[in-house]
């Protein structure tokens, strides 16, 4: 806002004010006295514009969007660490909770027991790095008669902690979409606050008078695990109004499939550039989760040209055919099989 406000053009204002029968140039007494005053004027006009852009949520960095939400008691969902099923050998084996494992270059430890050799752990290392724990578990604390530990389902997915961007736009959908006496608004963001979300979508009167059914998605905008469901479902419970029923499932998945020919630039290999499509295209899937009704052929095919190695393609087909493809209310499109040829 005041960008033109520079050191100049103050200095040439407060010159302005001197009487014209004054020596004014550089050197004089009357210039070498405003100048230094001048660079301090400017200075405040710089920090004049910081306060506008942090004073208000749209343009406000990370620390002073976080002060405003917190006047409404919203924070940034913090990160949260995946839940694992795990086997334990011999089935009589009897754990204690809190017993250390590690798998990879990651720690968990046991949490709850589900039945007989069948655990669940936590990775002690929040975030979505805890996902990609698989296969064998090495004991860190002594387990007498333990033959065999392996990792066997991941329960409930971790999640860093939220972005900025995805703080913001959470924020300013409570502002702006009023929730009151248990409307449909009031139930999103019920859902939205609860860590490990990243999408939802309500249906008031889904199963009749008295209902409401809650579409959710998990931070990575797939479908959300039965833990989580549950999770929204105990907190939503404790707020809701009296007399509603309330039932929260996950967003049902339709795998994008993907298939074209493609000419590739120069000193472009056809393995990169499927990569960087794939990447660019399960960004733009998760940005249309529950927004999009289809998926366009039009906007997969931009993407795909505006994928750096890609000169032009044809024969663009998407789950077999070259039309849209449909979704229903509950789906969400996610990246599936990319398979790119290149134009001989």
């Amino acid at each position: 806002m005041f960008e033109e406000t520079t050191y100049e053009t103050i200095l040439e204002r407060m010159k302005d004010r001197v009487s014209d029968s004054m020596d004014k140039r550089e050197g004089s007494i009357i210039h070498d006295a405003l100048a230094p005053t001048a660079i301090e004027l400017q200075l405040v006009y710089i920090d004049l514009d910081t306060v506008l852009r942090e004073v208000f949520t749209d343009t406000a960095s990370r620390e002073y969007l976080a002060r405003r939400a917190e006047e409404r008691d919203i924070t940034p969902h913090e990160p949260t660490a995946a839940v694992w099923k795990a086997e334990l050998l011999p089935k009589t084996l009897d754990v204690e909770m809190g017993t250390r494992f590690n798998c990879d270059s990651m720690n968990l430890s046991v949490i709850g027991k589900r039945e007989d050799g069948i655990y669940e752990l936590i990775c002690e290392t929040a975030g979505t790095i805890g996902n990609r724990c698989q296969g064998e578990l090495i004991p860190i604390n002594y387990v007498a008669g333990l033959e065999r530990a392996s990792l066997t389902e991941l329960l409930n997915p971790g999640t860093d902690e939220e972005e900025t961007e995805a703080f913001r736009d959470r924020y300013l959908t409570i502002l702006r979409k009023p929730a009151t006496s248990g409307n449909k608004y009031e139930y999103y963001n019920w859902a939205m606050a609860c860590e490990g979300v990243g999408a939802a979508k309500i249906f008031p009167l889904a199963n009749g008078p008295g209902t409401v059914k809650v579409v959710i998605a998990n931070a990575e905008k797939g479908a959300a695990s039965e833990l989580l469901c549950q999770q929204v479902f105990d907190y939503i419970e404790e707020r809701r109004p009296i007399g509603a029923q309330v039932e929260v499932v996950s967003a049902v998945e339709l795998p994008l499939n993907v298939t074209a020919q493609v000419e590739l630039g120069k000193d472009f290999y056809l393995g990169q550039v499927q990569t960087a499509f794939q990447e660019r295209l399960a960004e733009w899937l998760q940005d249309q989760a529950f927004e999009a009704e289809d998926i366009s052929v039009a906007h997969v095919g931009k993407l795909l040209l505006e994928t750096d190695g890609v000169e032009d393609y044809t024969g663009l087909v998407l789950n077999g055919s070259a039309q849209n493809v449909p979704l229903s209310e509950e789906q969400i499109a996610v990246a599936g099989e990319i398979r790119l040829e290149v134009v001989v």
